[in-house]
Formats: C-alpha cells, structure tokens, sequence
C-alpha cells in the first residue's frame, strides 16, 4: 500500500479562504483566456491564414505542348461574408505572384447577393491575367438571388463562365478542352450537353462546383475535373476529418482522387478561400492550389 502518512513533524497545509478564492480566480481566468485565445484563432487567424496547395499531376490525353502549364484554381470566396475588399486583394496579389498559365474559379463568388459590391469586385479581379486566359463556373450561393447578375461580374472581370458547355484552347498548334457545367444544388447541370461535340480522344478540363457530381462525370473521357463547394468541412479534427460533409461534397471533401478502374479521371476539391455560415475554420486552412500539369 502507498504510504499516506505525512512525514513526521510535518502538519498538513490549510488553505485560507481568500487563497482559495484567489487560485479559483485565477484558474478561471485562465481557461477564459484560452478560450478567447482559441475563439481569435478560429475566427481571426485560420480564416485568414492561406495556404498555398502545390500540386503536380500526371494527367492522361495531355498534349505535349501543355505540359508544365500551371494552373490557378481557387474557390469559394462567399464575398461579404467576413471577406471584403482588402482580402480579394490580398487573394489575387498572391495569385499573380504564382504566375500562373490558366486560372480557374469554381464558384460561389457571393454568400448572398452582389448588393452594392459589383464594381468593387469586378476591377479586383480585372487585375487576375493569364496566358492562357480564366474560366469560372457557378457555386449554389451564386443562385440564390440573381446567377446572371453574378456571371456578369465574372465576364466584365475577364472571366469566360462556362454554363453546360465547352470551349477549346490553344497552344502552339495544339488544343485542350475546358468545360464546365451548371451548380447541382441550384443549378441544371448536364454533363451530356457540356460535352456536346468534344472528342472522346481530346484532353478534358472539367469545372464544376459540387466535387460529387464527379459520380456523373467520371464515365466520361474527362482527365482532370476542378471543385470547391465543401470548404473542406470549415472544421477539422486530426484523424476525423470534417465534423461537417455538405450535400455535393460528402464523397470528396478535400484534395485529390482517383477512382479505381480509371484510368483517366482525376478529382481534385479545393477547401475554398471564404467561409459560409459560421465563420470559423479549425484544422482546415482556407487553400489556393496551384496544379502543375506535368
């Protein structure tokens, strides 16, 4: 058995009232700073901390004149929702400094409606440029109060929106097939439409908002399909994922996928720069990728 006795000559400590108060206070005080400190850091500091994801992808049909284009892709900016002005900035600076070859945006440019905002974010992001040009898709959010209202944001900042359809582009006497299709939460997306006249041997670029509705597109001739829409959860926990898998996103919530039995298909889903909702993220850095087609 452990001794319990005290030593000898030895009386126990009694701590006074006012002593006790005083430690009680002071351990109170302390978990109410760690609370705040943990509650700055999910609202103040994560949300605003951007990670830059670098990726190289060995991707299938890829002409040779297109290896070692760099791709831009970013997503989900939910505009005035705790992300103004001063962080499009920010965002679009970081981009340029990656000199990019192509630029893509996977929607959900608002969290509501453009408002008063419109001008404001079409000369921030005018001064996104490219080689080989910037394409956008729409998010659900885009949906909710006027989708045209936003693409004519996209298109007067430069951006060709792609709706349910496909354009080519050129490099050095070579081609590739940049595609995107409608929000399959608010919007009507059709794979069949979009993919209408394109080659079953050309290289595909896919854009589509919700990463899911890669169960739809994965049975097409398609290399490489680009997503945003789950945030990535917003919340993370190490060894558990997102706490939270939104409808569109509950497959492929974040990073990059390769189903089995295909040869071809490639997913890769963005965490997004903006938050909706809550405006928290833990353990779910808001993300900028760069994909490096080698």
């Amino acid at each position: 058995m452990p001794n319990t006795e005290l030593p000898s000559g030895t009386e126990p400590r009694v701590m006074s009232r006012r002593t006790f108060l005083k430690r009680t206070g002071q351990f109170a005080l302390g978990l109410a700073g760690l609370a705040a400190l943990g509650g700055s850091y999910v609202t103040a500091v994560e949300p605003r901390w951007l990670q830059v994801v670098h990726t190289r992808l060995a991707l299938a049909r890829i002409p040779p004149a297109f290896q070692g284009t760099r791709i831009a892709h970013f997503s989900d900016v939910h505009y005035e929702f705790h992300f103004g002005p001063g962080r499009l900035k920010s965002l679009v600076n970081r981009i340029m400094k990656e000199k990019p070859d192509l630029i893509c945006f996977t929607g959900d440019l608002v969290d509501r409606k453009i408002g008063t905002s419109g001008e404001e974010m079409t000369s921030i992001l005018a001064k996104l440029d490219a080689p080989l040009g910037k394409f956008a898709v729409l998010g659900n959010h885009d949906y909710y109060f006027n989708d045209k209202e936003v693409a004519g944001v996209l298109h007067n900042a430069g951006f060709r929106v792609l709706r349910n359809e496909t354009v080519r582009i050129e490099k050095d006497g070579a081609f590739m097939a940049m595609a995107g299709v409608e929000d399959s939460n608010r919007g009507r997306p059709n794979i069949n439409t979009t993919l209408q006249g394109v080659g079953m041997d050309e290289f595909i670029l896919l854009l589509a908002h919700t990463p899911d509705y890669a169960m739809n597109t994965m049975v097409h001739p398609i290399s490489l399909q680009l997503s945003g829409h789950s945030h990535g959860g917003q919340v993370r926990l190490p060894f558990h994922g997102p706490l939270v898998r939104v409808p569109g996103a509950k497959r492929y919530p974040d990073g990059l996928y390769r189903p089995p039995n295909n040869d071809i298909f490639q997913l890769y889903t963005n965490r997004g720069v903006g938050v909706t909702g809550i405006p928290v993220r833990f353990w779910c850095r808001p993300e900028l990728t760069i994909h490096t087609i080698v």
